[in-house]
């Protein structure tokens, strides 16, 4: 009898630290993503300097995203060091369900943001002054930091032709 109330002690002891692994694991995808907030794009932009880069925005409810997230995902296995900035435009409240998302399109690993203020006009604003939150909205930048702007699914033949480097 006591064997068996053992047994299952130990059972449910490996249940739970397995459901608490899991979530540990969830929160560190979570937590690698940042708040974004009114100064985050210049400050990219300067860690940038000199430097070609590719901005993704997208938002956990726009089902066109995950197409260009999925695209996203391939091409950063497919070549670790490109030079991605991902951006969700939901509030950084929802930064469980981004992370799920990001982890299923194997972009978990990378650095992203999410909107931190609830003023997100004047972060649409400092991205670019002339976009009004459609999504996916991508932009590419060359060395120079010219941009370019693109509304909509990406292909990757499209991709390439905006960035070709």
């Amino acid at each position: 009898m006591i064997n068996k109330r053992l047994g299952h002690a130990l059972l449910s002891a490996v249940l739970i630290l397995g459901v608490a692994d899991i979530a540990l694991a969830d929160n560190a995808s979570a937590d690698k993503i940042q708040d974004f907030g009114p100064q985050t794009f210049a400050q990219l932009k300067t860690q940038f300097a000199g430097k070609a880069f590719v901005v993704s925005l997208w938002s956990v409810d726009c089902a066109p995203c995950r197409v260009e997230l999925d695209m996203l995902g391939q091409m950063k296995k497919a070549a670790p060091d490109f030079p991605l900035v991902v951006i969700s435009t939901d509030s950084i409240e929802k930064r469980e369900d981004a992370a799920d998302i990001l982890d299923e399109y194997q972009l978990a690993d990378e650095i992203t943001w999410m909107f931190a203020d609830s003023f997100v006009e004047r972060l649409r604003f400092s991205i670019d002054p002339g976009w009004y939150g459609e999504l996916p909205r991508s932009y590419f930048y060359d060395a120079e930091h010219n941009m370019m702007s693109h509304s909509g699914i990406l292909t990757i033949e499209k991709f390439k032709e905006l960035f070709p480097y």
